[in-house]
């Protein structure tokens, strides 16, 4: 595990060795690789990476060559197949240098070129320059575990692990992407291949690139079948522990301390229980509670620990700690991400780190096997659309509209209003609206159009427009045109969207930030495969979510960890931007800053800002979403009082962040 970073020569031009700009980019993500760090120059390519060990710790520093020296790899991630694949490429006439997984992928090249990602069962982004070929090869894994980001400046190819590698290169441009900032406050998330710089990309999950003779392409490796397959419930059953506990078995692989993620929740306790089956001694399992009952979920990870028998470890989550947690982790994050729950993933991560190095997680559970309320409320929107309208419109609207505001965790007047908000829309676009944040169309009265400079004609006009776009790139929403099963497709747009994009980001920002090695069984790509193939019915059974899943482990976890509510893993922002968030209004909301900045329109945001603190609406989404937009802002282009006018006047090309910070801190 580890970070990469470099770039290429599109010229073909030698790259002088003395230069200091890839040590730059490799110190700039020490966090994910603190044991070591490896630089190599070759011709015109340059290979960085920084290094976390966790397999073969004395010889598998990078970068790592071939037996001729003509083909080096840097490598992030972890292949658990690799001791397999290792015995193939022996029995294939390679000689090993060392023991660890990041050799294989270079003898597998040797053999398959790029076809080699094709016999990768893992986590992984890595960059190959081959000599011979001068060709520049860089791939990620299926489901975006990990991530890699490109870009072209100053016609140098720049790949990294995360922007700021990129960032650190001098000719790098730091220019934010308006249409990116449309996407976030829409979506929660920057969504691949956007990022908020202009002219900086993200490598979609299952993709590869090819650079070379100074030309750049990028294919699609993965793209499993999703058509249903005629199964019974036992056969199902079988097949799916079977799938999930090889898949668990192969991440326990690891020559560090390994503990677990328990939330209680059904995927982490699932994922608990059977990683008990392959240990022999008991397991270091990890939780955070809340001071609010509505958002805690310790008790059910403590239930756990014991029916397993779990050495487990627990810590109380405060809005205090919160904010500490929050200028910490900023200190890495390159982009804005509005999903709170970041900061108890950071804490958790943490906490973990000071026992552990790798920590199995339970990401990915909800997706495939359909976890999420939201998906009754697709079939209740069908029900909803046949009212008549002045039923709909006339009667229930205006009832649910006025029923008292609740800032409590999933409250049923908040779930009804957010219902009733996009419940007639098509399929795609209320599904995004539901779990998004400012939809497109209110957008135009938050953002002044002068933030858009000559990008203006590039941005969005309606939600349908944004959903058509990510279903360019995303080959799980492509096929849910003309579905008319709601449940299943949405799904899929959880799978393509929501949690490539925001919930694995969020897992490898927040642990690696604490060189932590986060590890998700359910996302092994048999496991996904096999899920996307199920009847919908297996996943969501009448009013029964995750039906097969609870089905798999009720052996091995008790009744009412089984049959327990959702709660969701996040924390009382609405509640705590009243209280102790209040100063982040103040910072980063106050009418001065917002004016000077020139980004929003004040009279927009300080109505979100009344409503939420009058009681009208809860308006936590837009609120928080807008607080980390902010926070990134001053973060990377410096306090809006040192910059007046720039927004206006150079379509946001701004300089260097400054070291001020805005009114009211």
């Amino acid at each position: 595990m580890c970070g990469i970073a470099g770039y290429l020569n599109l010229s073909g031009a030698e790259l002088d060795p003395r230069e200091p700009h890839l040590a730059e980019m490799c110190r700039s993500i020490h966090h994910r690789g603190p044991d070591e760090r490896g630089m190599k120059y070759i011709g015109p390519a340059a290979l960085g990476m920084t290094r976390l060990s966790i397999i073969d710790l004395s010889s598998g520093q990078q970068p790592i060559a071939n037996e001729e020296n003509n083909v080096w790899i840097v490598f992030n991630g972890e292949i658990y197949n690799f001791q397999e694949l290792r015995e193939r490429c022996l029995s294939l006439g390679h000689t090993f240098r060392t023991k660890s997984d990041t050799e294989v992928i270079v003898h597998l090249y040797e053999e398959y070129g790029v076809d080699c990602v094709q016999y990768l069962d893992g986590m992984f982004a890595f960059a190959i320059w081959d000599e011979t070929k001068q060709r520049l090869f860089v791939a990620r894994d299926r489901m975006g575990e990990k991530p890699l980001h490109w870009a072209i400046f100053d016609n140098k190819f720049f790949y990294g692990s995360e922007i700021k590698t990129i960032l650190s290169h001098p000719s790098a441009k730091r220019q934010l992407n308006p249409v990116a900032m449309q996407e976030y406050l829409s979506l929660e998330y920057v969504p691949s291949p956007s990022t908020m710089f202009e002219g900086i990309h993200k490598l979609p999950p299952a993709s590869y690139m090819l650079i070379e003779g100074g030309q750049v392409k990028i294919e699609r490796y993965w793209s499993p079948e999703v058509k249903q397959i005629k199964i019974s419930e036992q056969e199902a059953s079988e097949r799916l522990l079977e799938l999930l506990d090889r898949s668990v078995k192969l991440r326990m692989i690891s020559d560090v301390p390994l503990g677990i993620f328990l939330s209680g929740g059904i995927d982490s306790s699932g994922v608990t229980a059977l990683a008990a089956r392959h240990s022999s001694q008991p397991l270091k399992t990890f939780s955070i509670g809340f001071p609010d009952q509505s958002f805690d979920e310790s008790d059910y990870a403590e239930q756990v620990s014991k029916h397993v028998g779990t050495e487990h470890h627990k810590a109380t989550f405060t809005p205090e700690l919160a904010l500490s947690m929050m200028e910490e982790l900023w200190t890495v994050l390159d982009e804005p991400i509005a999903d709170a729950s970041i900061l108890p993933t950071y804490f958790l991560s943490k906490m973990t780190r000071q026992n552990v190095t790798v920590a199995l997680s339970g990401e990915g559970g909800d997706e495939l096997f359909g976890g999420y309320p939201t998906y009754f409320a697709h079939r209740l929107a069908a029900i909803w659309r046949a009212m008549p309208t002045a039923l709909r419109q006339g009667v229930f609207a205006p009832l649910i509209n006025s029923l008292p505001v609740s800032l409590n965790n999933l409250s049923f007047d908040y779930k009804l209003k957010r219902f009733i908000s996009s419940a007639e829309e098509e399929t795609m676009v209320r599904h995004f609206k539901w779990m998004g944040s400012i939809p497109i169309a209110m957008q135009s009265g938050l953002i002044k159009s002068s933030a858009f400079g000559t990008a203006g004609s590039a941005a969005y006009q309606t939600h349908d427009d944004l959903v058509n776009k990510l279903a360019e790139t995303r080959w799980l929403m492509q096929t849910i045109k003309g579905d008319t099963n709601v449940i299943d497709a949405a799904m899929r747009l959880d799978t393509s969207c929501f949690l490539a994009d925001q919930l694995l980001v969020k897992a490898d920002r927040a642990s690696m930030a604490t060189s932590l090695e986060a590890r998700m069984p359910f996302l092994a790509h048999p496991v996904a495969e096999f899920a996307l193939s199920l009847p919908t019915s297996m996943k969501v059974n009448n009013l029964t979510t995750k039906y097969l899943l609870k089905k798999t482990l009720s052996p091995f976890l008790p009744d009412n960890i089984i049959n327990r509510q959702k709660k969701g893993f996040g924390i009382p922002v609405a509640k705590w931007l009243k209280g102790d968030f209040k100063v982040l209004v103040d910072e980063f909301l106050e009418e001065g800053y917002i004016k000077r900045q020139g980004i929003f329109e004040w009279t927009y945001l300080n109505r979100l800002l009344t409503d939420h603190y009058e009681g009208r609406a809860d308006r936590r989404k837009e609120l928080w979403t807008l607080i980390m937009f902010q926070r990134w802002w001053h973060k990377f282009f410096g306090s809006a009082s040192s910059h007046v006018g720039c927004a206006a006047e150079n379509n946001l090309v701004l300089t260097a962040p400054s070291a001020a910070h805005p009114p009211g801190r």
